[in-house]
């Protein structure tokens, strides 16, 4: 395959942008020995113990952070350093029961200091245990660390749960804390590029992660086109990514889901933190309303940067302007000792214009302004029947909005679509004993789009256009079990059950049968109301873990998911304008199936973390384009898609050392992903029906991390990336026509960009002595790019003097230097 060569290099517009800027959880926080004596009492009352020789008691304890007494989920409960144990819940409980005698209790979490002592065991016992953050002795847990023995000793499979100290240390391009960045410091997940809005996991497409912040989904998860992601980094307490062993209580999407949970606010006391950068601004304070009962958490992230143009930009960006903000609050209540109730608000905001960038049946503007933006709406109560029972209901609303405006004289346009998104479920936990962790719900979601309203209510020479809304209902009903079969065996079990119905009222297109769809073969087209069309099925869950010994294991996974919802887009990257479409009668839904196999290991007293995981999934009813698609407000936009299949496999490799005053990782992807359109006609054929690679198909990523901290008041971080170029379409040739040398491209991605390399720094000052006034103040200096290396966003071509020439577009093509300073007060 012949090497590009790049002739020239220019900037996108966003790249200009971006260099002119330069320069908990559900019981009280804090109510520990509340909570503690509450459930031991509870314990008392509905367990029957022992009267034999051989009595048994209750151990209740509560573990919570020495510093903020908030509770610590996830951390790791075992006995004797034996393999059996249990994990703490969302309040940092644990509970276990056992015969009179002495033993050695050891508490484990990410992120903190290994707890150990001594406990003679003859009565009842409750138990507030603190843990001592690693932050306080100079060691560091990297940003994929996962507590340990969750890690080893439970089923979870292709499971990241990422630390937000850890992703705070991650240089950041501009400063800005980036989850989706930090996301692609993982095995197995990567994107096309800077500025690509999202990203891909195993091999998908970004519309096939399931994104959630507190329940409530997240169909485009950038700010500014795919430079920075929307998350509130200040405001949540954890980030888990499935990239395999996707419980069943998810579905709706075929590559992964990424679960952002916010932190509660402290029912106890109040706080403040934020920061000051170029590019934005960040405020978060959390504050107890009534003490005990009802507190409230706000957090607001303000980009102001349109000065930027005026000062330091160029003649041609003078007129450009963008902006965003964030804005996320949470309310928590506490009734009584049996019940929580939370209220969660998501907002999020963008306006982008520049001049000429966007067209429209070849109207070019010049100048358009890009809006869009979340309105999210989350109430959850939870209901504790006892220590080993609760139920959860949600109620959740989102509404996605996009609007594109070319507000010129006589050929204005004014373009929207929206989604709107509810959500009813109800999901019922029970404990029975320390081999079963049961779980069972129901879920109702109704879609509502809005896919194109073109010129409504304006005066313009541009027809007005207004698309057929789509209407759509997808309810499920799940179980699963993790069950204990042995010492050695332990599998996860779920079953779910999903039904779509494609709503009216909204035309029924019919099509004659196995043709290609277009204009010349539909039949007829009938306005429909009830159910248009429906599709429904099992998709079985499955992860099995085998224990080899105290610290390594075997695990398996079986994932099958379905997905009504797809971006339509064939950029590289979607837009955050691009257009959604639901499933109906012509347009099947996504089918996928995962098999995962990994092995996981840890040395020398879990210093350091070896996993190595291999994957493969077939998926069906996939969409692709025919060339040349008309996607935008196309009424018939069947007609410009085309089904087929998809393939990836691959194999990921992490090495992790998490403690000590040098910390790092290595992560090394072997990745594949291939789509196939093979239809009965040629013009229902890409590649002559033969298989061939995805735009994100890039088959070898390498990262490397390296975190060094060598007294109280710095810390330095390295971050070097490389991968292979994606694919593109390159011509094989020209032909002339009136004078004019045409490009002949014969087959789908059948090149490659140049491949990627970049190498970051950051440097954290901080200083610790100022906790004693409550206030933590940080100076964070970054440099993205440090080498300056010009990679390729993509690679166009023209002919020049009957020459074939490649130009290549470069997103940033030298330094990004910034600097940002952190604080809290407390």
């Amino acid at each position: 395959m012949r090497k590009i060569k790049p002739i020239n290099s220019i900037t996108l517009p966003i790249a200009i942008l971006l260099l002119g800027v330069l320069g908990t959880n559900f019981f009280s926080l804090g109510q520990t020995q509340k909570s503690s004596n509450e459930l031991l009492a509870r314990l008392n009352s509905s367990v029957n113990r022992d009267r034999t020789f051989l009595r048994t008691f209750a151990l209740v304890g509560n573990v919570v952070d020495l510093e903020s007494q908030k509770p610590i989920p996830s951390a790791s409960v075992s006995i004797d350093y034996v393999k059996s144990g249990v994990i703490t819940d969302s309040t940092g409980n644990f509970y276990m029961r056992l015969t009179q005698g002495e033993y050695i209790l050891k508490i484990s979490a990410v992120g903190y200091k290994i707890f150990r002592k001594y406990i003679k065991l003859d009565k009842d016992t409750k138990m507030k245990i603190e843990l001592q953050s690693v932050s306080n002795m100079l060691e560091e847990v990297i940003v994929s660390s996962v507590a340990t023995r969750k890690d080893i000793q439970t089923p979870s499979l292709g499971v990241s749960l990422l630390s937000l100290k850890g992703i705070k240390k991650i240089p950041a391009m501009m400063g800005e804390v980036d989850i989706l960045r930090s996301l692609q410091t993982l095995p197995g997940v990567s994107s096309v590029g800077e500025g690509s809005n999202g990203i891909n996991v195993r091999g998908g497409a970004v519309d096939q992660n399931l994104i959630y912040v507190d329940d409530t989904p997240i169909f485009n998860p950038t700010h500014l086109f795919g430079l920075f992601s929307i998350f509130p980094s200040d405001a949540i307490r954890e980030v888990e990514l499935y990239k395999g062993g996707v419980p069943a209580r998810f579905g709706g999407r075929t590559a992964s889901v990424l679960d952002i949970k916010m932190s509660e606010p402290s029912l106890e006391k109040g706080s403040i933190q934020g920061g000051i950068g170029a590019i934005s601004n960040r405020l978060t304070f959390e504050t107890p309303l009534i003490k005990d009962k009802l507190s409230l958490m706000t957090s607001a992230r303000v980009s102001f940067n349109d000065f930027w143009f005026k000062w330091f930009g160029t003649p041609e960006v003078k007129n450009t302007r963008a902006n965003f903000y964030d804005l996320a609050s949470k309310v928590f209540f506490k009734p009584d000792k049996k019940n929580t109730i939370s209220l969660t608000a998501y907002i999020n905001h963008d306006f982008y214009r520049v001049d000429s960038l966007f067209s429209l049946e070849n109207v070019v503007a010049n100048q358009t302004d890009f809006t869009y933006g979340h309105q999210n709406l989350a109430l959850r109560w939870n209901h504790f029947f006892s220590s080993k029972s609760s139920l959860e209901v949600s109620a959740i609303s989102s509404l996605y909005k996009s609007q594109t405006v070319a507000p010129d004289t006589a050929n204005k346009i004014d373009l929207r679509n929206s989604i709107r998104y509810y959500n009813f479920k109800a999901q019922f936990s029970y404990y029975p004993n320390e081999k079963h962790k049961i779980n069972a719900g129901i879920s109702g979601i109704r879609y509502e789009l809005e896919p194109g309203i073109l010129n409504k209510d304006i005066v313009s020479n541009i027809a007005k256009v207004i698309l057929d809304k789509e209407q759509g209902y997808e309810l499920a009903t799940y179980v699963d079990d993790e069950y204990k079969l042995s010492e050695k065996l332990r599998v996860q079990l779920g079953l779910r059950y999903v039904q779509y119905l494609s709503m009216g009222p909204a035309p029924k297109r019919v099509y004659v049968a196995g043709e290609p769809l277009s204009g010349e073969t539909l039949l007829q087209s009938t306005l429909t109301s009830g159910v248009i069309e429906n599709y429904g099925g099992l998709e079985p869950r499955l992860t099995a873990l085998y224990t080899i010994d105290a610290n390594s294991s075997l695990k398996l996974g079986y994932n099958r998911m379905h997905q009504f919802l797809q971006l339509v887009s064939n950029n590289t990257t979607p837009l955050p304008t691009a257009r959604w479409k639901l499933s109906d009668n012509n347009i099947k839904p996504q089918s996928s199936d995962l098999v995962s196999l990994g092995y996981f290991k840890n040395l020398k007293e879990s210093i350091w973390e070896l996993s190595v995981e291999t994957y493969y999934r077939r998926t069906q009813d996939m969409i692709d384009y025919i060339s040349g698609a008309n996607l935008q407000l196309n009424p018939t936009i069947e007609t410009q898609l085309l089904n087929g299949k998809g393939l990836a496999y691959g194999a990921e490799l992490m090495l992790t050392k998490k403690k000590g005053e040098v910390t790092g990782s290595i992560g090394y992807t072997f990745a594949r992903s291939f789509s196939k359109v093979d239809g009965q006609y040629p013009e229902q054929r890409i590649n002559k029906g033969d298989w061939y690679p995805t735009n994100y198909d890039k088959p070898h990523t390498l990262n490397l991390m390296f975190n060094a901290q060598p007294d109280k008041h710095n810390s330095f971080s390295f971050n070097f990336v490389y991968s292979t170029g994606r694919p593109l379409t390159a011509p094989v040739g020209t032909y002339t026509l009136d004078d004019q040398k045409i490009l002949v491209y014969t087959s789908r991605n059948n090149d490659r960009i140049p491949d990627y390399y970049r190498l970051d720094f950051s440097w954290i000052i901080s200083n610790p002595s100022m906790k004693a006034k409550r206030w933590e103040g940080s100076w964070a200096f970054t440099v993205y790019n440090l080498l300056g290396r010009s990679n390729a966003y993509s690679v166009f071509f023209k002919t020049q003097n009957d020459v074939i020439r490649a130009y290549r577009l470069s997103v940033f093509a030298s330094p990004i230097v910034s600097l940002g300073y952190n604080f809290k007060f407390k």
